[in-house]
């Protein structure tokens, strides 16, 4: 079991008087990129400003390491597109055996044999003294010593070709390319990763990375390392371990390799999170604490939306000129909804958008700060950006909530939408209101765009009660809440 590194300490240590940045190098892309690790010295001995500038750097030999991984990844694929071309050849020659010449049948297996031999002996060591076998009385021999790697390699692309293995991730971009659309582009990046995840553990434990090789077992001790391998808690791992039973499911229609999931029920247990390590809504003081620091214009305008709507970070980045009218906002529908909804424009919010929407055509950006990902390709959403600004500005003005042993802060920009929901409850809306105005499926009211004007006055009216702590010099209070915390051991 690895030794568990504090959050605060996470990617760095101390080298001298300063800490340093230091990420190990997976042992397959050592060769390419020279090292065992990557480091870049901080130059500060403080650890809470080594971890307000650690980001950057973590970011770029992430990078690194991402391409050189990509690198070796290719390789393995085209091997494995190879394999499947001979291995399609023959499905189809057996299939229909009249159509093909015995001296094609030859021409193939003199083409699988020779490419499997040239894989076998990728990085072979001639020895003139070659040790000998047990029972060779013949003494040391010259010869080629064999990596067992290659071996391993040139076996699998025999099985691969002669059709008795399916590479895990043959059909994985047709099944990516075919969810994109009906699967937020988060969801394909956690589809991505849990087969990259897949894949490295595969290595690592020297199975052959086929359909074939994964038995219900296998999926157990997969999703045990998961957690080591990705660096995330049981509920993210969880996520990952769902994902390949999605694909699985996929390919069952698609080839009988896939006909039994073997992830089907595979999950990791884990104590549930005490009520003082759930993620949590602001309070009053922090959300003043955040509206009233050294913010860019862009970032406060984001947040005062975030406070005053309750809308998640996506749908606000998203956000056109023509989603405002003079009295509500058009929200788009996101995950369980099912209709776009309408907002009430809270009075300390119109001259922010009034300023954001002046010389603007309907069909422009409200916050261009923050435009849609140009790369093709990637599932990266576009308010990635948006939420590591806001993680920036969040530490440095001292609002955070780190608990030893997670990753991810208790507060983060949804904290502002619990913020929301738990200070209009405070002020008396009634439950059915409070659900229609953040989306939630519970409750008789829908405020939808066919919603008559009455029931816009109703939501405008609670949308009012809410006020912004001390922005305008009002006391901050925070409201009286009976909570019992244990001691944290």
């Amino acid at each position: 079991m690895p030794k568990k590194v504090p959050i605060e300490k996470r990617y760095l240590e101390m080298h001298g008087t300063s800490w340093r940045v230091t990420i190990t190098v997976p042992e397959a892309v050592r060769g390419i990129i020279g090292k065992s690790r990557l480091r870049h010295d901080l130059g500060t001995d403080s650890l809470r400003q080594a971890n307000l500038i650690k980001g950057r750097y973590v970011e770029r030999f992430r990078a690194q390491i991402c391409s050189a991984l990509a690198a070796v990844g290719d390789k393995r694929r085209e091997l494995d597109r190879e394999a499947c071309e001979l291995a399609k050849w023959k499905a189809s020659a057996t299939r229909h055996p009249g159509s093909v010449d015995p001296w094609q049948w030859e021409v193939w297996r003199e083409c699988v044999g020779q490419r499997a031999a040239e894989i076998r002996g990728e990085g072979a060591i001639w020895h003139q003294d070659l040790p000998s076998e047990e029972g060779d009385d013949e003494g040391p021999s010259e010869g080629w010593e064999f990596l067992p790697r290659s071996i391993e390699r040139g076996n699998y692309f025999l099985q691969v070709a002669n059709g008795n293995a399916t590479p895990v991730d043959a059909r994985h971009a047709e099944y990516l390319a075919e969810k994109d659309g009906k699967l937020q582009a988060r969801t394909l990046a956690d589809d991505a990763r849990a087969m990259r995840f897949l894949l490295q553990w595969l290595s690592a434990e020297s199975i052959p990375s086929a359909l074939e090789s994964i038995t219900k077992r296998r999926a157990h001790e997969f999703a045990k390392a998961l957690p080591v391998i990705a660096d995330v808690g049981p509920a993210t791992a969880n996520k990952y371990l769902s994902r390949l039973s999605s694909y699985w499911q996929w390919l069952a229609q698609k080839t009988d390799s896939a006909a039994v999931n073997p992830w089907y029920g595979v999950a990791l247990g884990g104590a549930r999170p005490r009520n003082d390590e759930k993620e949590r809504g602001f309070t009053n003081g922090e959300v003043a604490r955040l509206l009233s620091g050294p913010a860019t214009p862009h970032m406060h305008d984001l947040m005062m939306l975030g406070a005053l709507t309750g809308a998640r970070l996506d749908v606000i980045v998203d956000l056109r000129v023509e989603d405002v009218s003079s009295g509500a906002i058009q929200f788009e529908a996101r995950k369980r909804e099912t209709c776009d909804r309408l907002v009430p424009i809270h009075p300390d919010l119109r001259p922010v958008l009034e300023r954001r929407c002046a010389g603007k055509k309907p069909s422009d950006d409200l916050f261009p700060e923050w435009p849609p990902v140009k790369k093709v390709g990637s599932m990266r959403e576009r308010s990635f950006k948006a939420s590591n600004n806001f993680t920036d500005y969040r530490r440095s003005v001292g609002v955070d909530d780190v608990v030893p042993g997670h990753r991810r802060s208790l507060v983060n920009f949804h904290s502002f939408r619990r913020w929301f929901i738990t200070r209009l409850k405070h002020a008396g809306v009634e439950q059915d209101m409070v659900s229609a105005l953040v989306g939630h499926k519970q409750g008789s009211i829908t405020l939808d765009i066919y919603s008559d004007g009455e029931l816009l006055e109703i939501a405008a009216e609670a949308i009012g009660r809410l006020r912004i702590p001390g922005l305008n010099g009002e006391p901050i209070v925070e409201p009286r809440v009976l909570r019992v915390r244990r001691p944290r051991t």
